[in-house]
């Protein structure tokens, strides 16, 4: 299932990539993966039993749904600044006006990625 909205809140963008990113991980089949999230929000509501009727708790529900049949998999909240190259990319793609598939990282994160590196 393809989560696509024209407008959404960062909220759910958040739970929208790491759904995608679930998908991605177990259609190439990798094994014991951690997932790293800077959103509190989200890792909270992945472990909590309140579920609201809203989008994000739909896309929260597609994502306990994964990542129940993955019992290798976790998701771990890390603090905004331990990751800019996630909260850089979230941010320029707010600004996105429609889904994008990159084959090669965005040039908005390259500077975030050679300080990883380096």
């Amino acid at each position: 299932m393809k989560w696509q909205w024209a407008n959404m809140t960062v909220l759910e963008g958040e739970a929208v990539a790491l759904l995608e990113a679930l998908h991605f991980v177990d259609a190439n089949r990798w094994d014991r993966v951690v997932f790293e999230s800077d959103s509190s929000t989200l890792v909270q509501a992945l472990s909590s039993q309140d579920h609201g009727d809203s989008e994000f708790y739909a896309i929260v529900s597609s994502i306990i749904y994964q990542l129940a049949l993955h019992s290798n998999f976790n998701v771990k909240f890390i603090w905004r600044q331990a990751n800019m190259v996630a909260h850089t990319l979230a941010r320029a793609a707010c600004s996105w006006a429609s889904h994008r598939i990159f084959y090669s990282y965005p040039s908005c994160i390259e500077h975030w990625l050679i300080n990883d590196n380096s």
